[in-house]
């Protein structure tokens, strides 16, 4: 009898150690201890997550200096123009009086003073045009540097149009 149970046992520890073993076979695969202990392994993938988080980080940051600094030039620039345009228009009220004052003086002629008034005023009509288009940066916060290099560009003509037109009023005195 014993040998009889021992051999219906046998078959039966065989199909239990064979269950064991198909039961851990396709256990690993979805074994979430392995597969926790495979993702925080050195090298494994919680690492390269982190590397890979790391390296868009210091991307961004990057990215965000080099916005904050590029801001902060237009922001230097737009106000260096918009100053540069107001010492513009207050020359040309003072040269405007000057003018005036020539013609009330009768150092001038008419035709003179009406020639000279509307070049004040071609110059006050193009500094504001300059002025709005700095003002339309400032707001939209783009950033065009050939558009920049251009407002540049006629504040420089102006300023040298409006020298012109001092040297002119600064000859009217001394004659």
């Amino acid at each position: 009898m014993n040998a009889l149970r021992s051999s219906r046992l046998l078959p039966l520890a065989a199909a239990c150690t064979l269950a064991v073993l198909a039961a851990l076979g396709t256990g690993c695969a979805n074994n979430p201890y392995l597969e926790s202990k495979r993702y925080t392994a050195t090298g494994g993938q919680m690492e390269q997550e982190q590397n890979t988080a790391s390296a868009q980080l210091a991307s961004a940051q990057a990215t965000n200096t080099r916005l904050q600094s590029d801001a902060a030039r237009r922001k230097a620039e737009i106000d260096s123009n918009a100053q540069r345009i107001r010492t513009l228009e207050g020359e040309l009220r003072s040269q405007n009086a000057q003018l005036d004052e020539a013609l009330r003086a009768r150092r001038i002629s008419q035709s003179r003073h009406a020639q000279l008034k509307r070049e004040i005023d071609a110059i006050r009509s193009e500094a504001q045009n300059v002025q709005l288009e700095n003002e339309g940066a400032r707001m939209s916060g783009a950033s065009d540097p050939k558009a920049e290099a251009a407002k540049r560009e006629r504040l420089q003509q102006l300023e040298g149009r409006k020298k012109q037109l001092q040297e002119a009023l600064s000859a009217l005195r001394a004659g």
